[in-house]
This record gives structure tokens, C-alpha cells and sequence, in this order.
């Protein structure tokens, strides 16, 4: 392994490990919300939030692979491609907000609710922040700098946490999250700011450039997002109050954290790919691509084998009894959570070949399709219609992107590790259901299932002793 597979590894590690700080403040805070605010008042927040994150995802997607890929690519002269990217990225953050607060009413109104305008509004602040923190970031990993890369994401959620935590005790409420999230992209942005040491001053790069690099994939982000919320919306729409919308916004939680792996695995992957597409490496592109899907694969069947088999009894004790009808939701979007995250995986290995456009075409047909299944499915059998809609659209998103990738690069899952993965998740899931358990016992049975889990894989030789090489990397890091 050279130095730089050695520098993806580490990297890799070090992104996996702030996930895993993430998903515990993730955790954490959603807990308290849903055991303060309810379902109706945790609903509200969803659905504001769902609204918001739709316009932030087209805020990142302008700037933040267009500034991994030029920054990794200018080497020592990434100080002018830095500055480009936080110019470009001031700017057009400036645009959203102003976007996110002239359109409000008009969301307020799709939605069925005029009294959402006041939260869409002071969230409209975080359309600037969290776009030029999540640039500023991007830096710092196109340098491979991961350990300041995976912090600096850590230190993020953390302040998120503790600030909506804190503000939503004071009695602030809803008002009180929304706070704490502006401001903890306040803590990101200084935080990047500095470990980044990116200045302000001309760039190198045409803003043009950056634009029309990121333009093809902030439309990608626009369609992703409106498939991944449309559901939400729907509900909201449909369904009287919004204890239907806080159940089920709960469910989109869940399966959404289970993404958070495979994407901490492809932050580290992105500028080494591109580095080897550029310099026409055929066979470590392809070993990347492979890794890439068949971790996972691995991590996603083991989360879904072990969750789906507790899922009641994990949200009753975790999130409190009043959220229990978010069980069903949750089981089906996780499955979607699975395929989403392999369209991801797919989309960025595309990215990093620079055919933004290809990927931003191949989407285009989700949409509609998502659109008319959520009509469907959601007026006739509300939640569950809501979550198989999402679901059958994932597997359309991840059955096109994934395809493209092996047109592109041959390279894509094993037949053997598919069938092996599988096979020990279905165990694990068919051991999990006959093991009934009840209270805190259920965590030391996810425990027991995951251990298992990975004991099989070893013993049917899928999961090896280099797996374990970039955890040793790490230690030698």
C-alpha cells in the first residue's frame, strides 16, 4: 500500500469516528426533543427543518465537491482555489437567504400551514453559515488534512447538541432548536475558518469554473432532496395535525443516520479517486470503487439485520412510547436508507470522473416518478404508503447511478460478498425476531447481534485481517 492508499485509510477512520461522535449528539438531541416537545410540536420541527435542508443541500452541493476536487488538484497552490470557493460560496449563500425568506410564505402555504413562516424565516439564517462551513471543510479535506477535517465536523455537532439542548430547556421550543442550529454553524464556520487557515483575498480560480462544476450537482441536490422530504410533505399535507408528521419525521432520523458511514468513507475516498482518474490509474480506481460499495454494503445489512429486528422495543425506550407508530416507517426507510446510500456512493465516484452532468441526467426521472408514487401511496395508506413510495424510488436512484458506474469503470459489489453479506444478515435478522426482549436489555441484544454479525462474516471469509489495516494505520498515524 502506498502513502496515499495509507492517508485514505487513516482518513477514512478518522471520518468514521466523527460520524460516530455525530450519531451520538444526533441521538442525544433527538431524544430530549422527542421526550420534550412530543410528536406535535417534534413534527413542526421536522417538517421546517425538511424544508430548510432542501435549500442548504443546493447551498453545499454548488461549492463542496467543486472545492475537494480544485484543491486537491492545485497541491501548494490551493490558497487561490480556497479563496475562490469561500468567495463563490458568501455569495451564493447570500442568494438563498434571501430566497428562503421571500419564499416561505408560499412553502407555509403548500404545506398547509401559514404559521410556519416565523420558523422558516429565523432558519433562513443557516443558508448562509452551514453552506461556507461545509466549504471551509471541504478544504481542509481536499489538502487531506482528515484529522482537522473529521474535528472540525465533530466539534460541530457536538455545539449543535449542547446549544439546542440547552436553548430548548430554557423554554424556547421550537424556536429554541432552530437557535441552537444557527449557531452552531457559527461555531463550525469559526472553527474551519481557522484550522483551514483559508484566506479572503483574489482567487485563482473563476468563480465560472466553480459554478459551472457545481451547477449540474446542486441540481442533484435539489432532486435528491425532494425525493428524500417529498414524503414528509405529503404527510403534512394529507394527514390532519402533525403527530403524523413528528412519528414520521422521527423514522426519516433514524434510517438517515445509518447514512452517516458510508458518507464519512466517500469524504475520504473523493480526493484520492480523483487523484487516481487523473492520472488514468485503472486498477486503484477500481479497487477504490469496490471498497468503497463493498464497505457499505457490510456496515448498512449489519445496522439493518440488527435495528429491524428490535426496531419497536429500540424507539419505545429510546424516544419514549408516544412515538411507537414510528416503527413501521422506520423499518421500511431503512431498507431506503441502504439503497440511497449506494446511489451516493455511486453519484460520487461519477463526481469524482467529472461527469456531474451524467449523474444530474440520470436523476431527472426519479423525481416525477417520486412525486406521483408519494400522490399515491400516501393519500391511500398514509405513513407506510409514504415509506414504501421513498423506498421504491431509492432502488430506482441506486439501480441507474450504480449501472453508470459500471459502464464507466467495471467496477462495482462481488457477487460473493452480496450473497455472503446477505446471507449473515438474514441470520442475524432471523436469530434478532425470536429473541423477544424487553427495556435496556434490548441494547446488550443489538450488541450481541452486531458481534455476531461480524463473527459470521469472518467465518464465511468475507471480512478479513487487511480490514482491519486502516484501523492499524490510524494507530500508526
Amino acid at each position: 500500500m502506498n502513502e496515499s492508499d495509507r492517508s485514505t485509510a487513516r482518513g477514512t477512520v478518522k471520518l468514521v469516528m466523527a460520524q460516530l461522535v455525530m450519531a451520538g449528539c444526533g441521538v442525544a438531541t433527538h431524544i430530549y426533543l422527542t421526550r420534550t416537545l412530543q410528536p406535535k410540536l417534534y413534527g413542526v420541527l421536522a417538517v421546517v427543518t425538511s424544508v430548510i435542508i432542501w435549500w442548504e443541500a443546493v447551498g453545499e452541493a454548488l461549492v463542496r465537491n467543486a472545492t475537494t476536487r480544485f484543491v486537491a488538484e492545485a497541491g501548494e497552490r490551493w490558497p487561490g482555489v480556497a479563496s475562490s470557493a469561500i468567495r463563490t460560496t458568501l455569495g451564493w449563500g447570500a442568494v438563498l437567504v434571501i430566497l428562503g425568506v421571500v419564499s416561505a410564505p408560499l412553502v407555509s402555504e403548500m404545506l398547509g400551514d401559514p404559521d410556519l413562516v416565523p420558523y422558516l424565516w429565523l432558519f433562513s439564517a443557516d443558508l448562509a453559515l452551514f453552506p461556507l462551513f461545509i466549504a471551509l471543510a471541504e478544504v481542509l479535506a481536499g489538502r487531506r488534512k482528515y484529522s482537522f477535517y473529521a474535528g472540525s465536523w465533530a466539534i460541530y455537532w457536538l455545539a449543535k447538541a449542547a446549544l439546542v439542548i440547552v436553548l430548548v430547556a430554557l423554554g424556547l421550543s421550537v424556536q429554541g432548536a432552530i437557535i441552537g442550529s444557527v449557531l452552531a454553524s457559527v461555531v463550525g464556520v469559526a472553527v474551519t475558518w481557522l484550522w483551514s487557515g483559508a484566506p479572503l483575498r483574489s482567487g485563482t480560480v473563476p468563480t465560472g469554473k466553480l459554478v459551472l462544476f457545481g451547477l449540474p450537482l446542486a441540481g442533484i441536490a435539489l432532486m435528491r432532496r425532494t425525493v428524500q422530504n417529498m414524503d414528509l410533505w405529503f404527510i403534512t399535507r394529507v394527514l390532519p395535525g402533525y403527530n403524523q408528521a413528528g412519528y414520521y419525521g422521527l423514522a426519516q432520523y433514524i434510517s438517515r443516520a445509518l447514512m452517516m458511514l458510508p458518507v464519512a468513507a466517500s469524504g475520504a475516498v473523493f480526493p484520492t479517486l480523483t487523484q487516481a482518474i487523473s492520472q488514468r490509474d485503472e486498477a486503484r480506481c477500481r479497487q477504490l470503487i469496490c471498497q468503497s460499495f463493498r464497505f457499505t454494503l457490510i456496515i448498512m445489512v449489519a445496522a439493518i439485520a440488527v435495528l429491524v429486528s428490535s426496531m419497536h422495543e429500540l424507539i419505545v425506550l429510546v424516544f419514549g412510547g408516544d412515538f411507537a407508530p414510528a416503527t413501521y416507517p422506520a423499518i421500511y426507510l431503512m431498507f431506503a436508507a441502504l439503497l440511497f446510500a449506494m446511489e451516493f456512493i455511486a453519484r460520487t465516484v461519477l463526481v469524482s470522473a467529472g461527469k456531474p452532468a451524467l449523474c444530474l441526467a440520470a436523476f431527472a426521472p426519479v423525481v416525477p416518478i417520486n412525486i406521483l408514487l408519494n400522490y399515491v401511496l400516501v393519500t391511500r395508506y398514509g405513513m407506510i404508503g409514504a415509506s414504501l413510495a421513498t423506498t421504491a424510488t431509492a432502488a430506482l436512484a441506486a439501480a441507474i447511478l450504480t449501472s453508470l458506474v459500471w459502464r464507466e469503470f467495471r467496477a462495482l459489489l462481488a457477487p460473493l460478498t452480496v450473497l455472503r453479506t446477505l446471507l449473515a444478515g438474514g441470520l442475524i435478522y432471523l436469530v434478532g425476531i425470536h429473541i423477544p426482549v424487553t427495556g435496556w436489555v434490548a441494547l446488550f441484544k443489538c450488541l450481541g447481534l452486531a458481534v455476531s454479525y461480524g463473527l459470521i462474516l469472518m467465518l464465511m471469509g468475507e471480512l478479513r485481517k487487511d480490514d482491519l489495516t486502516p484501523v492499524a494505520f490510524w494507530r500508526r498515524g
